[in-house]
């Protein structure tokens, strides 16, 4: 047999073999979300309905090939959503912290115990949550860091203000002769936080451990944090997908849920395996911090979406040195307290032009 009729009769084999192999490769979709087993969930954590109020107009809804749906960021050092630099999948386990000391078992309270008064934006100040609860319970603040130099990079270190807002956050959880638990994700500026809350507490000889995978900053996405950047990147940014995201708009609904597990089961699961699970192994107080794309909706969900972090439809987003207090109360009961560090929960990306007299300069009111 010559090579010409070899090729014509092996032909159609070798093309119902790649369409095959063509046909099976599209099936298989390793980026599908799933959806995480619930552990102890709060019955008042119920899914609440965003305003009734109308959705302010977004052309990007018409039109998302404008080019005025391209990312906007604010003209700050945070202008871009921050994880930590985690790419990876968002999913963390609730490791085995210290050793073999059991975990504690816990639910979630009916209500809070704590005679504490949030301000007129709903969070409570650090130090009121810390002086009001009686040395029965135990506290652990998940924070985001302070002021940061501009730039994501992991040696991004804090700004003058940041040190001066983490010292003064330290001040305010100051008294007694307890020492808390420190723990952060590795990166300079949450560490830096820790260190300088302790010092502002007077703890000199404190040690920051790193947790970075339980401080994961990408916990509540489904996919890695390059994919929802370069999905955020014309509907108007990551600091708007992931609001819409954590309260629950209408914008690109159907998009946005690809990217996010689901916030009240996500935020439970995180109370319960990654802070509640470790609370035995830390000190009566721990202070966590990690990055805004972990806070945002972590606040969010802790306040039943109440608080107004809400950037896409008021521009606010997470600040810094705000975050949760977990709370376990005497009978092993859960409470949630959206809380900050500074005096404004949320910053802002309105800016204020200020004149000096070496010309004008650009501040966020916030900070």
């Amino acid at each position: 047999m010559n090579i010409k009729k070899l090729v014509v009769r092996a032909l159609p084999m070798v093309c119902a073999a790649c369409m095959t192999a063509l046909i099976a490769g599209c099936g298989d979709d390793s980026s599908t979300p799933t959806t995480p087993a619930v552990t102890n969930p709060t019955s008042s954590a119920a899914v609440v309905n965003s305003s009734d109020a109308a959705a302010p107009v977004d052309e990007c809804v018409a039109d998302p090939s404008s080019p005025n749906c391209s990312e906007v960021p604010p003209a700050s050092s945070a202008s871009a959503p921050d994880n930590g630099g985690n790419s990876g999948e968002g999913v963390s386990s609730a490791a085995n912290q210290g050793g073999d000391v059991p975990p504690i078992t816990a639910s979630f309270a009916t209500a809070k115990t704590l005679s504490v008064i949030p301000d007129t934006n709903g969070f409570y100040d650090v130090g009121d949550i810390y002086k009001a609860a009686p040395e029965t319970y135990r506290i652990a603040y998940v924070l985001r860091h302070a002021e940061r130099e501009s730039g994501l990079g992991q040696e991004s270190p804090l700004t003058e203000v940041g040190v001066a807002q983490a010292l003064a956050v330290g001040e305010k959880l100051s008294g007694g002769d307890e020492s808390f638990y420190y723990a952060s994700t590795d990166f300079i500026r949450t560490r830096e936080t820790c260190n300088n809350i302790a010092k502002g507490r007077g703890e000199t000889a404190n040690v920051t451990e790193t947790q970075a995978e339980l401080l994961n900053g990408s916990y509540f996405l489904t996919v890695p944090s390059d994919s929802l950047d370069a999905f955020a990147k014309k509907k108007g940014g990551g600091w708007k997908i992931i609001s819409v995201y954590a309260y629950g708009e209408d914008y690109y609904a159907d998009q946005v849920q690809l990217h996010f597990y689901d916030l009240f089961e996500r935020g439970n699961q995180f109370v319960m395996e990654n802070i509640v699970a470790n609370m035995s192994k830390w000190k009566r107080v721990s202070i966590l911090v990690s990055h805004d794309v972990l806070l945002e909706p972590l606040v969010v969900y802790a306040s039943n979406r109440t608080v107004d972090v809400n950037f896409y439809r008021s521009g606010r987003w997470v600040n810094y040195l705000t975050g949760v207090a977990v709370v376990l109360n005497a009978e092993n009961q859960v409470e949630l307290y959206p809380v900050r560090g500074t005096d404004i929960g949320y910053m802002t990306q309105k800016k204020v032009v200020v004149r000096t007299d070496d010309g004008a300069t650009v501040v966020d009111p916030a900070e």
